[in-house]
């Protein structure tokens, strides 16, 4: 994620920041210009103005549970466009449900920013658009919540908010890398499938590279958790639960581009790859490269960050180094990615 600076004193500033903590300047997150703003008081306490120029502003009604996104005042909703994607929210009588949910509701903003950056359409579902999307973030604690996605619902088990919780099913299915976001990434991944491959010219090269997507998919899935991972062949799958079902190899490929970018942008901020190297200095010009151009930039980094981990003592940050086949199947995301601007329809009639 590219650097947010304070209008005021220029220092950075966190992408969740309500406030500078260097010079206390109130802000908020525009999705206007995907921007943190300095507000500026009004005559109406709830109303902020960010300049003479810009439409006046108030916040989110969840900004007292930390989303500090804005709209504009002449709205005729209360909540933010990456809020309005969750259908409903904990009682707050249980504490524990808040805090998971506003840790889950975090890290969707996270991707909702990236989303934009990539200019990939995000249409409400509502009574009038039927197949856009929805959040259900479901807490059932000691029920075994389910996360997945069906037909254009995401629904996160809460339960993945709880770093013990998390860390338990990491070791029990195998997996070397699970994360709250990552779970978002992936589930819109199966969201971004009908959107990008579903409705275009691309299903035959998709087969080719992932596989046939109407394999029975139940089947598929109790074959993979009954077989375990020990087949995981890296050159072919991102991870092992890519190679369960075509489907999943594509959500989990579509979520491991998502990490790549956000990582190498994030890099780039820091300064930590030139933007000359990387022949880019903001993701949202990411559709003027070639995959090799974003993995050249981003391994080296990578590589860096996991041995700094193991320095500390802690496990590699992102224990993956795409190769093979597995090149070849981000080359196809990103390339649909890229392209979609170029279609007649983001949103088909199904």
């Amino acid at each position: 994620m590219r650097l947010f600076q304070c209008d005021r004193c220029g220092r950075i500033v966190p992408f969740s920041a309500h406030r500078c903590p260097t010079c206390d300047a109130s802000l908020g997150y525009v999705t206007a210009d995907r921007s943190i703003r300095v507000l500026e008081p009004t005559a109406d306490p709830a109303v902020y103005v960010t300049d003479d120029r810009d439409p006046p502003l108030w916040r989110c009604l969840n900004a007292a549970w930390g989303c500090n996104w804005m709209l504009p005042a002449a709205s005729d909703t209360s909540w933010c466009r990456s809020c309005r994607l969750t259908r409903g929210r904990p009682d707050e009588a249980h504490p524990d449900a808040v805090d998971a949910w506003m840790t889950a509701e975090a890290a969707k903003r996270r991707l909702v920013h990236q989303l934009d950056e990539l200019a990939l359409p995000i249409e409400i579902r509502s009574t009038t658009s039927p197949d856009g999307l929805a959040f259900d973030l479901v807490y059932l604690p000691g029920e075994g919540g389910i996360t997945g996605h069906l037909d254009g619902v995401v629904t996160l088990d809460l339960a993945e908010t709880d770093d013990c919780h998390r860390d338990d099913l990491r070791r029990r299915l195998g997996e070397p890398f699970r994360t709250v976001v990552g779970h978002l990434r992936h589930e819109i991944g199966h969201h971004y499938w009908g959107r990008l491959v579903g409705q275009a010219d691309n299903l035959n090269r998709f087969r080719r590279l992932f596989g046939d997507e109407r394999e029975p998919y139940r089947e598929a899935i109790d074959r993979h958790y009954t077989a375990g991972n020990g087949g995981w062949d890296r050159s072919q799958f991102v991870t092992a639960y890519a190679a369960s079902h075509p489907l999943e190899d594509w959500a989990e490929t579509f979520a491991h581009y998502l990490h790549i970018l956000d990582a190498t942008d994030s890099a780039i901020a820091h300064e930590l790859i030139p933007p000359v190297t990387a022949g880019v200095d903001r993701v949202d010009a990411v559709a003027d490269l070639g995959i090799d151009d974003i993995l050249g930039a981003w391994r080296p980094v990578n590589t860096a960050v996991n041995a700094i981990a193991e320095t500390l003592g802690a496990p590699a940050v992102y224990p993956f180094d795409p190769v093979g086949a597995v090149v070849d199947k981000l080359d196809f995301v990103h390339r649909q990615v890229a392209a979609h601007t170029e279609r007649h329809r983001f949103y088909a009639t199904h």
